[in-house]
């Protein structure tokens, strides 16, 4: 991994592959569904999300995690499931040059590459999560 994820909450972390692989690492088998229709179960190892925000004091009002990658991609996935995902530094054995969010039954869309920063944020209930993505490479196509 050749970046550093940026971790906000209440607080905001810069934790590098070295800070990421000293905390407890989990291993899922979870089936990522791409944008092409195509379907690949993996092994992935990595930092449960639980672990990424206990180090900057999540707000108990916090509905959803938000994710950016290098590419400018943003997504947003409610808290209750992200918690039950990772940010993966492995897949099938072979180390990733950046991490990825990796959530179980999640859109493959939200299994976001590339990650440099998550944030723990609180939406107003009337507020689309979906109105605030961004998908470059989706959006520079017309899709």
């Amino acid at each position: 991994m050749t970046t550093s994820v940026l971790v906000r909450g209440r607080e905001a972390e810069t934790l590098d592959r070295e800070a990421l692989e000293a905390l407890p690492q989990e291993t899922q088998d979870v089936v990522v569904s791409c944008a092409s229709g195509s379907q690949r179960e993996s092994t992935w190892v990595g930092v449960s999300i639980g672990a990424v925000l206990d180090s900057v004091d999540i707000s108990p009002e916090t509905t959803h995690l938000a994710v950016t990658a290098d590419d400018d991609c943003h997504i947003y996935v409610e808290i209750a499931d992200a918690l039950s995902g990772i940010l993966a530094l492995e897949q099938d054995g072979s180390p990733l040059e950046f991490p990825r969010l990796v959530v179980p039954d999640i859109d493959g869309m939200r299994s976001v590459k590339n990650v440099v920063e998550v944030e723990a944020v609180s939406l107003d209930p009337q507020t689309d999560p979906l109105d605030l993505e961004r998908h470059p490479k989706i959006d520079d196509t017309g899709s």
